[in-house]
């Protein structure tokens, strides 16, 4: 079938595309390379540079008339998020509605979304299922769960089919270390350079880390996977994690001991609106679509930290 992936240059956006293409899909990337990188893209799939928020990428879409549409662009940094929300807002929730319009005209099949466990309250029970109380305390975790509502409206009045997929916090290869989303790379990036590390508030806050290759199989499970009728918006979201977070402390500690790093920890400031433990609840993930996660987190931290090993200078800011 057609794939049409926006951010597919991107971290999780090019690990899809090689996956679509090895399984036999055609593959359309756009992607804006604001943080994307051109050669992450596979050379099997037609790229195309262009904003997700113009006209433009409607047009893009009429033309390539996808049967899937999976929608990973977005600004992902929780702390930018909220230095800036409006800019935040403009991209991810005014961009993907002119995502959710320009495959609603195209006649797309299936538009796949990315959401986050942010989108969920500090105050419901752990572990999270999909139908616990929403209550973001981040404007990324507010404009995540404003599109999830924005899809659960094209579902239901334009007769857009959606789904959307609640991730954790996703690590791996290519994973981009500049700026403050993604921990791990963060780290990684520091310690191989021999550069100081900083742990923000007490490092004791976990989260629930999941390895890009399981998300990857989430998605492309989701391409022809029969899924329930679902009423609400809880019934068209399936988390994707491990269901079993790890926290800044205990990550600093294991890549430290893979990178020979031996100084110690520099104290930053908590965030306010950092979560400080998120679990998920993957049962209808695994009851729907089959799915779980295989890969074990040392077996992952390994994997990542020899690519950051073997990709030094990669990233520059």
């Amino acid at each position: 079938m057609k794939v049409l992936v926006t951010g597919g240059a991107g971290f999780i956006g090019s690990h899809l595309a090689d996956a679509l293409l090895a399984n036999k899909h055609a593959v359309t990337v756009v992607d804006d390379l604001s943080t994307g990188r051109r050669e992450f893209v596979p050379g099997g799939a037609e790229f195309i540079e262009a904003d997700i928020s113009t006209l433009k990428f409607v047009d893009i879409t009429q033309r390539i008339s996808p049967d899937v549409l999976c929608h990973l662009a977005a600004h992902i940094s929780v702390s930018e998020s909220a230095r800036d929300p409006r800019g935040d807002a403009e991209m991810n929730i005014c961009g993907s509605l002119n995502v959710l319009t320009a495959a609603q005209r195209a006649g797309v099949k299936r538009f796949i979304n990315v959401s986050s466990g942010a989108v969920y309250s500090p105050h419901a029970t752990l572990p999270y299922r999909e139908a616990a109380a929403t209550a973001p305390l981040s404007p990324y975790g507010v404009a995540k769960l404003a599109v999830e509502h924005y899809c659960q409206y094209f579902a239901q009045y334009r007769g857009l089919p959606t789904v959307t997929l609640r991730l954790g916090n996703v690590f791996g290869s290519r994973q981009n270390p500049l700026g403050e989303a993604g921990v791990i790379a963060i780290f990684l990036q520091r310690m191989l350079g021999g550069e100081p590390v900083e742990v923000h508030g007490s490092g004791a806050q976990a989260k629930d880390y999941i390895y890009v290759s399981d998300v990857v199989d989430a998605f492309v499970r989701l391409l022809d996977a029969e899924l329930p009728a679902a009423r609400d918006l809880t019934g068209s979201c399936y988390n994707v994690g491990t269901g079993d977070p790890r926290s800044v402390n205990e990550i600093f500690t294991l890549l430290a001991g893979m990178s020979n790093y031996r100084l110690a920890p520099a104290a930053g400031p908590a965030r306010p609106a950092d979560q400080k433990l998120v679990t998920l609840d993957c049962g209808r993930a695994h009851k729907v679509l089959g799915w779980k996660p295989q890969v074990k987190w040392e077996e992952g931290l390994r994997w990542t930290h020899e690519w950051f090993a073997a990709n030094r200078g990669f990233f520059t800011g």
